[in-house]
């Protein structure tokens, strides 16, 4: 350090007193660069007295910020015994600020200096790390230690950061980083662990399995998580997925260094995912070519993982395929132990498999045939994962028998499909043993099944069982097939389940058996209502009529009748279901049903809409009206619709159903529309509550359409003349004035009409200034997110705003209609000398506007290489009304202060250069100390650009 001078006592001494405040000590230390400083001043005392955290009026915690620590952490580099030695002082320290620039400190300077602030970090496990510190710190400052041989701190603090520790009653797991975080970091740490890396990790991902209650000493889950170690589930937990993925990556490499120790280390877990983890690392480790010894090695531990039985739990098929065909890859020897492995079938208890496949009045005949059965799909499942290239010859010939039994199995790799859940009711069989059974097996189980209360675990029900079949029948709608008189036959919860799952498939895209389909609505609907089953289990293990079941067959018609391309039905199908739809409309106990409940659900109209039969009926009734005037069934539809829209339906419910399909009706019958557009929808002075539910459904569920919008236009003028609030059909995230606000805007700044015409002029006159200029600022907010924008539009919308400036200009009293303007700015659809001035304006009218309005500091930053006058003004308008804590004010002096100042000083105009020099200076006096510093930086990048550009 040959340019730096050690000061002398004195100097150090004089220094201390000429800085007795905040705003001097923040000056002194934001530019002191001399590194020789830092023991002196530490002799001094000048490091002793951190500021502690203070409690607020508003009930927070402020930091008060200190400038010592900056300069610490500027200097570290060239002295960081020095910097280390004032650190380990501040062990009682709790500012947010000092802990955090320790860890930015530890990750930058030599490891073995940053290994002495393990005492410091210890001091803080207690009370944490601090809020401001960033987590890369945390974990870049492991990296430092780990990569720079200082191991044992190293692991010391990688288990401080990322091993979860023990948790409270209330939490599902502790860890000290974010999940997000966790995830996102873990990878960087693992890279640096070193050869044993997977002694430090396993650890914690057996740790992580026991918190969230995936691994105790009576269960075992951690399989539920990884169909295939070799890659994630979707929509799990994050850490598990991150810590399985690092676990799996440092286990290849422990495995090609030592196959036997890394596998041993694995098994020793007892998880079967680690189990799993040591399949496909020895998979893994086989396809790195490796040579003679570690081959040998590799080889022998892959035989003790493909002939134990633990192996072939069924959660590890798929990783046991991939080692045996990695095997079979390697050496000619074939597995010939496979075929006592395979022949001891599936490891269940057998009498336990028998009581379970037992139907009430199964011989021993039928049930051995349907134990042989399930036995001889288990079998296909693994013999095809396992590939026919890696099989001795009798399981081969075994093999093609099994394809030509049950059929070729398509992708004997892939998860099978599995709908599970850790709450909620459970079933007797899962999805896939449905899957392998026959059609009917399958109807016969659920003939015969009855819950026994003695389960393992949760006790298995009926519900459970019907959302196992209705998820076996959204992806296979035909697996049953052919099956006449379910609704004699099957439990309502079964039937209920049934009818969910085709309507699941067919909303999928899926092809249905359409004459089983109808057969099976057509009893449901002919049904008394009353169950032939009597209910078993407790309130909601068991329909206990046919109430739910019908509700489904009507939701299905609703579905089935609807015009729906993607699935073609053949001929007389439709008009099958339409009257299956219109039979439905004779039943009036849902209309019974659904107005004589007295309960509040909360819900507004559309969706309570969803959740009853008899709007579900009247939803699709209008959907048969939607095909049209030349069908069969239309006056019949159209008959049944008015006089369902005629009851008195308090909760709104049929009047959101018919806002909702309103595009579909103006398309196909425009003409009845019209007709009785004044009826449902309403005109004049008044609005009831059945025609505001229908308005404000309609606005909010579509988009803007000239049609609708001439169409509703009455109806618009009505509701905003309206004395008291309207009602929301639809709960959106804007209240229905506003909506139509937009509806109007857009037919303006559409060219569809003007500011005169009546909704919009009712608009501007009648809402609140809050609420236009909310309904402004949404559109402007759509122009940010359009790729592009017609000038047209712009230009319409640019003229509208300047029409509302015009109004604020005269009725100062409404400047809350300006609140969007921001918008307009972050749009960068208008040009920065239109936006500009009229920001300014808005500012001036609209006091308050800058305050946090926008975030818009970057864009004000451009404009002042357009126009250096107009930001400057803009800026000092901007921070007139500033909170000092805000967000707004963070973004403007992060993103504009300096350069805006920078350009009006370098502009050439000299009053404006005054101007702006003499700002920042009152800045830098209200305690923005490094302004100056940084404004000249942007005027070097200036000047040196200019000279470029000589």
């Amino acid at each position: 350090m040959p340019t730096y001078r050690p000061p002398t006592e004195e100097q150090v001494k004089e220094a201390i007193r000429r800085i007795p405040t905040p705003q001097l000590r923040r000056a002194f230390f934001e530019n002191l660069k001399n590194p020789l400083w830092v023991e002196p001043l530490d002799v001094q005392g000048a490091f002793s007295q951190v500021p502690e955290p203070e409690p607020t009026n508003d009930g927070l915690i402020r930091d008060t910020y200190w400038p010592e620590i900056d300069y610490l952490g500027r200097v570290a580099s060239e002295v960081p015994t020095q910097v280390v030695n004032v650190l380990l002082k501040l062990t009682k320290s709790t500012n947010a600020w000092v802990r955090r620039s320790v860890f930015s400190i530890g990750a930058t300077i030599p490891p073995a200096e940053a290994a002495r602030l393990q005492p410091l970090i210890k001091s803080w496990l207690a009370t944490g790390f601090g809020w401001r510190t960033d987590p890369r710190d945390l974990v870049s400052y492991a990296v430092n230690l780990l990569s720079g041989g200082e191991s044992n701190v190293g692991r010391w603090f990688a288990n401080v950061i990322f091993r979860p520790s023990k948790t409270t009653k209330d939490q599902a797991h502790t860890l000290v980083l974010d999940d997000y975080w966790y995830e996102h970091e873990l990878p960087r740490l693992v890279s640096v662990l070193g050869p044993d890396g997977l002694q430090v990790v396993l650890p914690w991902l057996v740790a992580y399995e026991r918190q969230i209650g995936h691994f105790t000493d009576e269960s075992d889950f951690t399989y539920f998580s990884r169909d295939s170690i070799r890659r994630r589930n979707e929509h799990h937990d994050g850490v598990e997925q991150a810590l399985i993925d690092a676990v799996r990556d440092l286990a290849v490499e422990a495995t090609i260094a030592d196959a036997s120790a890394a596998t041993e280390l694995l098994l020793k877990s007892k998880m079967l995912v680690a189990r799993k983890i040591a399949m496909f690392a020895v998979s893994a480790a086989l396809g790195t070519a490796p040579g003679e010894a570690v081959r040998r090695d590799l080889l022998t531990a892959a035989h003790e993982l493909l002939f134990e039985g633990a192996s072939f739990d069924d959660s590890c098929r798929i990783d046991y395929a991939e080692l045996a065909r990695a095997v079979s890859n390697t050496t000619e020897v074939p597995l010939d132990s496979l075929e006592q492995m395979i022949e001891l079938g599936p490891r269940v208890d057998h009498d336990r498999l028998r009581e379970w496949l037992r139907h009430d009045e199964s011989d021993d005949t039928e049930l051995d045939a349907r134990v042989k059965e399930y036995v001889g799909r288990w079998k296909h499942q693994w013999l095809s994962a396992i590939g026919i290239d890696a099989l001795p010859q009798v399981l081969r010939d075994e093999l093609a028998d099994l394809d030509a039994q049950f059929g070729v199995i398509d992708a004997p790799l892939e998860p099978a499909v599995r709908v599970s859940g850790w709450v909620g009711p459970s079933s007797p069989v899962t999805q896939d043993d449905m899957a392998m059974m026959s059609v009917a097996e399958l109807v016969a189980h659920l003939e015969t099944w009855h819950p026994t209360g003695q389960g393992w675990g949760p006790d298995p029900t009926h519900e459970g069982q019907g959302r196992e079949l209705s998820a076996l029948l959204t992806t296979n709608p035909a697996a049953i097939a052919g099956t006449d008189n379910l609704v004699s036959r099957l439990r309502p919860t079964y039937v209920r389940a049934i009818l969910r799952g085709w309507e699941a498939a067919l909303k999928a895209g899926q092809h249905l058996d359409w004459s089983q389909v109808g057969d099976t609505i057509a009893e449901v609907l002919a049904h008394s209502g009353v169950s032939s089953f009597a209910a078993e289990g407790s309130n909601f293990d068991d329909d206990p009529d046919m109430h739910a079941c019908k509700h489904a067959a009507v939701g299905l018609l609703e579905e089935l009748v609807k015009k729906r391309p993607s699935v073609a039905t053949p001929a007389g199908v439709i008009e099958r279901f339409a009257e299956l739809l219109i039979v439905s409309a004779a039943d009036t106990r849902a209309w019974a049903e659904y107005s004589e409940y007295e309960g509040d659900s909360g819900m507004d109209p559309l969706t309570t809409s969803l959740n009853w039969q008899w709007p579900e009926m009247l939803r699709g009734l209008i959907h048969l009206m939607s095909w049209g005037t030349e069908t069969d069934w239309y006056d019949t539809a159209r008959s049944l619709v008015e006089r369902e829209l005629a009851r008195s339906d308090a909760r709104g419910a049929s009047r959101a159903v018919l806002g909702e399909a309103l595009g579909r009706l103006l398309d196909a019958v425009p003409e009845w529309v019209a007709a009785r557009s004044p009826e449902f929808f309403g005109e004049g002075s008044h609005l009831t509550i059945p025609q505001q539910i229908a308005l404000t459904t309609a606005t909010a569920v579509h988009h803007y359409h000239h049609r609708l919008f001439q169409l509703l236009s009455p109806s618009m003028v009505a509701a905003m003349n309206s004395e008291q609030p309207i009602v929301a059909g639809w709960r959106s995230q804007s209240d229905p004035i506003e909506q139509i606000g937009q509806w109007a805007i857009q037919s303006v700044i559409r060219g569809h009409g003007t500011l005169d015409d009546p909704v919009a002029r009712t608009f501007f006159a009648a809402a609140p200034p809050a609420v236009r200029g909310r309904a402004i600022g949404q559109i402007a907010w759509a122009f940010m997110h359009a790729s592009a924008v017609d000038d047209s539009f712009r230009d319409r919308f640019a003229a509208l705003w300047d029409r509302r400036v015009e109004h604020v200009r005269e009725s100062p009293g409404d400047e809350e209609e300006l609140n969007g303007f921001h918008w307009f700015v972050r749009s960068h659809k208008f040009a920065v000398q239109w936006w500009l001035t009229r920001l300014q304006e808005a500012l001036k009218l609209h006091r308050s506007l800058g305050a946090e309005r926008g975030m818009i500091g970057k864009e004000v930053a451009a404009a002042a290489e357009v126009d250096p006058r107009g930001a400057f003004d803009v800026l000092k308008l901007l921070l007139e009304t500033r909170n000092e804590h805000g967000l707004g004010t963070f973004d403007l002096a992060r993103n504009a202060i300096p350069m805006v100042i920078a350009r009006a000083i370098a502009s050439g105009d000299a009053t404006l250069e005054s101007e702006a020099t003499n700002y920042m200076n009152q800045l830098g006096e209200e305690g923005n100390l490094a302004l100056e510093a940084e404004v000249n930086k942007v005027l070097l990048g200036v000047l040196t650009q200019d000279d470029v550009d000589e």
